[in-house]
């Protein structure tokens, strides 16, 4: 018998020509979208805006519609955690694409671009902080994005995956009743986003290196922080996983969304890459820097590949 889905609608959770969690009705999101963790930081970003036509506020999803430059854009505030990008992901293409009374969605139209701008930590000693990281690829150690299938995009994904599956079977507790348990995945930024960043990073002169991205689905222990109290399955998890390469790409910093991102992103037919500046070394918080501070250069350099002049 055939587990596949049948064919049909989506299951689509809308109300009052609405979707359900983010809030919005057709013609409330831009084809170009920020994404951004801090609802708070949505609001520094639509400031730049030069117009706001729509503000859309539901459960801790913040959105914000208008111009720059003559050019539609939005800027949505997520919250943190791949969980709640799987959510802003799948309404967001809903939103873009069907029709919330029956569900049914064009194959055709624009894809959407999503630029995500946040904050990471470090994951080599030798990038300073203030350093704005572009992602070539994401790296998951959540497990969201396991629930939904797809092939790899490229050997690279392959890769990164089995490096980073041997450096963590390495690292488990001979007596952990997780062992074996976690499983990480890959996914591919787009590449031309890729490179509109880098260049545009290069023709500012802003400080900037590409490279793979880690998602962690916690920021104590599967963060490798230490809590009293508590056992970490991985208590060396960030020192192992920085040394997982493939190739060119080495791993660089660590955040918690963009591995859900660029994986749904890429399977729905859409168009996302992760800009985000290091705020401090990995063995160290000696340099840490203002996130505050540190995000506005890559806001700069994300609404200008978003809208040029």
């Amino acid at each position: 018998m055939s587990t596949e889905h049948p064919p049909g609608p989506s299951e689509l959770v809308s109300h009052g020509g609405r979707v359900y969690h983010l809030g919005l009705a057709p013609g409330e999101l831009a084809e170009r979208v920020i994404l951004v963790g801090d609802p708070a930081r949505a609001l520094r970003v639509a400031s730049r805006f030069d117009t706001v036509e729509h503000e859309v506020r539901e459960r801790e999803y913040l959105t914000l519609t208008g111009t720059l430059r003559g050019q539609p854009i939005s800027v949505m505030g997520t919250g943190i955690g791949t969980d709640n990008v799987e959510i802003a992901l799948v309404e967001a293409h809903f939103v873009h694409r069907a029709d919330l009374e029956t569900g049914e969605t064009r194959s055709a139209g624009t894809p959407l671009t999503f630029l995500r701008v946040g904050t990471s930590g470090g994951a080599q000693e030798d990038v300073a902080p203030g350093t704005l990281v572009v992602a070539s690829y994401g790296l998951g150690l959540d497990s969201t994005g396991l629930f939904y299938e797809g092939p790899a995009a490229d050997e690279t994904v392959l890769t990164l995956e089995a490096e980073a599956q041997a450096v963590l079977a390495a690292g488990e507790r001979p007596d952990s009743r997780f062992r074996g348990a976690l499983r990480p995945y890959a996914a591919a930024a787009d590449a031309d986003l890729v490179a509109a960043l880098s260049a545009e990073a290069s023709a500012r002169d802003v400080p900037h290196l590409v490279g793979v991205t880690c998602a962690l689905p916690g920021f104590y222990a599967p963060s490798g922080r230490h809590v009293h109290g508590l056992r970490a399955t991985l208590p060396d998890l960030k020192q192992r996983l920085a040394t997982v390469a493939a190739g060119p790409h080495r791993l660089l910093n660590f955040e918690m969304e963009s591995s859900l991102l660029f994986h749904l992103a890429g399977q729905l037919g859409h168009r996302a890459a992760t800009i985000c500046p290091v705020l401090s070394r990995p063995g160290s918080h000696d340099d840490l820097v203002d996130g505050k501070a540190a995000v506005e250069p890559a806001i700069d350099l994300a609404l200008s590949v978003l809208c040029p002049l």
